[in-house]
């Protein structure tokens, strides 16, 4: 009998499996407009050697552009005991830690950490969420410098945003030093939905816009489209803050690589998984930011980019 016990337990060890370690992910967006930043972090995840369904396990949540969903998916996320949850952009960390100040949180991309009380510190978080931030105030200059360089006679600029992004008042306050700067007059417009644009565009005529600067905000990603086909019916010279703009018909980006920054984030969950805290690991800022110009926009706008300004593209679309 006591041997039938112990033939039992051994077969009962060996069908047992070790737990995988669970990353859980909340994205703010739409799968189908932010699929590949996702992307970005699963291959920085099996540079790492994790494999899904083999050596650790995930879950992902979409908000679909919804903020009011952000905390019923942090609480279903975080109700499966995940090892380690990242989250996109700084408000999807933030339902997050909201839910839970234990789970290590690390955020794959955004800003306005600090403010948001998130973090301590860029060089001490301090506490369970760390990760990447990027640097606005100087990317909101870059945006208007280039403008200026493109369009030297632009002076009234239109400045879009969603008003909801997490660094919001970093963002407007970095663009309105720097118009000041460039002598230029701001026209600040919000939009949360496709559905605003037809209000922003009758502003910016109403209110003889010459230029667009469409500000780094997660929220207008997901609808980068229409607002990308509003600029193309005002015909006015636009720049913008993530790269899939130019790719989609955008005159000039001027930003880091979103999709690097999720890879860069794989190396956060990894030093997680193996024992670091969040509270020890440094937020870092993208250190490497690229300008890309779409040829074909700008010859559909009757716009000659200056050779001082091709000559310091990195990508040119022709």
């Amino acid at each position: 009998m006591l041997l039938a016990l112990g033939t039992v337990f051994a077969d009962g060890a060996a069908l047992a499996q070790p737990r995988l370690p669970l990353i859980v992910v909340l994205m703010h967006g739409k799968e189908d407009a932010l699929r590949n930043r996702l992307e970005g972090l699963i291959e920085g995840l099996r540079e790492l050697g994790y494999v899904e369904n083999r050596n650790c396990r995930m879950e992902v949540r979409w908000s679909d552009n919804q903020l009011d969903r952000l905390p019923a998916l942090a609480r279903e996320l975080l109700a499966k005991n995940p090892d380690v949850a990242v989250g996109f952009p700084v408000l999807s960390a933030q339902a997050l830690q909201r839910e839970s100040r234990s789970v290590p949180i690390v955020i794959a991309s955004g800003a306005g950490a600090q403010r948001l009380g998130l973090i301590a510190s860029l060089a001490h978080p301090g506490g369970n969420v760390t990760g990447l931030q990027n640097q606005l105030d100087e990317l909101a200059a870059k945006q208007l410098e280039f403008l200026k360089e493109i369009a030297p006679n632009a002076k009234r600029v239109m400045t879009l945003s969603s008003g909801f992004s997490a660094a919001e008042p970093e963002v407007r306050q970095g663009s309105r030093v720097a118009a000041k700067a460039f002598g230029m007059t701001l026209i600040e417009a919000l939009a949360d939905s496709p559905a605003k644009l037809a209000q922003v565009s009758a502003l910016c005529e109403r209110e003889q816009c010459e230029a667009l600067v469409v500000l780094l905000d997660p929220n207008l990603q997901n609808f980068r489209l229409e607002v990308i086909a509003m600029a193309a019916r005002l015909r006015i010279p636009s720049a913008y803050p993530v790269l899939e703009y130019a790719v989609d018909g955008g005159l000039v980006t001027y930003s880091s690589d979103v999709r690097s920054l999720f890879r860069r984030a794989a190396s956060y969950v990894d030093r997680i998984l193996k024992g670091a805290k969040p509270a020890d690991l440094p937020v870092e800022r993208p250190t490497k930011f690229e300008l890309v110009i779409n040829l074909k926009t700008a010859r559909t706008l009757g716009i000659k980019i200056p050779q001082s300004v091709l000559a310091r593209a990195d990508r040119v679309i022709e």
